[in-house]
């Protein structure tokens, strides 16, 4: 399926290296794009660039190549890569079974739940796969396993206890009801809008009671975050916080993670990778990612609801960057999945 992909061939072009074939793996999907991973390059295509057939295809961790032929690009699925089943599919348990055995898996019921889970969120059923859910299977959480796996975090008990937390209370629910009242006027209009300097005021200001424990909760699932967020090899660095704030009398936390991504190429500026999850009233959950280079930004906005709203406002926001002496390069505004929602969290640790 050939592709366009404007603005990517000096990009890929250095990463190819002189090879008609580069090699690389789909990171995620949403409901209109498809981020690829080449080396340490992530590539963001359009699904209605793709053929049926080839979006059928992809999911998850599938193994992609994709082709340089006359200056055209064309990506297919690399040869003899397990393809995901389509989300939702039911399979049977006989052949599921025989496909256990045929991995040298006995399909006990844990087994076999395990292998329906993830043929139903578009993974191939890989013995090591298996193998990692299977003890959560047996401890009766893997539906908080499968959420940590699909959103690419390390099976740990805590991030599985943390996800359990999550499901009971979802991101866009206010940290405290009524928290407006307890609150001094100073400090309510420091909480505003999300922001470092209102998170730095209520810290100072409440460190006790039903407001300072889930506080406390916040924290620690921030320095959680922050962990996980952290690169391995020490080249890039990530932070991840919460962002406290009022909707009326209600105070919510936002989210935000901040990554270096490095150089794109010798002589570039570097990229700054901005992420963040912010429950709204007019639009329900937003997740809005920013791409920054120099003065440079590029935006990708998705929303749980109102998206025509949403993608209404950006001319304003577009001519506020533009005062502040920024351009706006590319701007995509989506509807955000209702499966994503509740993995909100998980993503920002990705």
């Amino acid at each position: 399926m050939r592709i366009r992909l404007e603005g990517l061939g000096p990009l890929l072009t250095e990463l190819l290296g002189g090879r008609q074939v580069l090699l690389g793996q789909v990171q995620r999907l949403t409901a209109a794009s498809v981020l690829l991973r080449f080396g340490q390059e992530e590539v963001e295509l359009a699904l209605e660039e793709l053929s049926p057939e080839l979006q059928a295809a992809l999911g998850e961790g599938v193994a992609v190549e994709l082709h340089r032929s006359q200056g055209a690009w064309a990506l297919r699925v690399k040869p003899g890569a397990p393809l995901p089943a389509p989300r939702g599919q039911e399979v049977s348990l006989q052949t599921l079974a025989e496909a256990l055995v045929a991995l040298d898996l006995r399909p006990t019921e844990e087994v076999q739940l395990v292998a329906k889970g993830l043929l139903e969120r578009g993974f191939p059923l890989h013995r090591e796969y298996l193998l990692a859910l299977l003890p959560w299977a047996e401890r009766g959480q893997l539906e908080e396993a499968l959420w940590l796996w699909e959103a690419g975090f390390p099976l740990t008990p805590a991030l599985v206890e943390l996800v359990a937390d999550l499901r009971r209370e979802p991101p866009d629910q206010p940290i405290l009801e009524q928290a407006a009242e307890k609150l001094p006027p100073k400090l309510q209009e420091a909480l505003r809008l999300p922001g470092r300097q209102g998170r730095t005021a209520l810290g100072l200001e409440l460190a006790e009671g039903r407001l300072g424990k889930d506080l406390a909760r916040l924290l620690s699932a921030e320095r959680l975050f922050h962990a996980l967020a952290a690169a391995p090899d020490g080249e890039n660095f990530a932070f991840v916080f919460f962002l406290p704030f009022l909707r009326g009398a209600d105070l919510f936390a936002a989210w935000a993670k901040i990554t270096d991504e490095g150089k794109t190429a010798p002589g570039e500026s570097r990229i700054f990778r901005l992420e963040l999850l912010l429950p709204t009233e007019a639009f329900g959950m937003v997740r809005a990612e920013l791409a920054v280079w120099g003065k440079e930004v590029r935006l990708n906005l998705a929303s749980e609801r109102n998206c025509r709203g949403l993608a209404a406002q950006m001319g304003e926001l577009e001519a506020e960057l533009g005062a502040a002496g920024w351009r706006l390069q590319e701007v995509k505004v989506g509807e955000l999945e209702p499966c994503a929602k509740p993995l909100l969290y998980a993503m920002i640790g990705k």
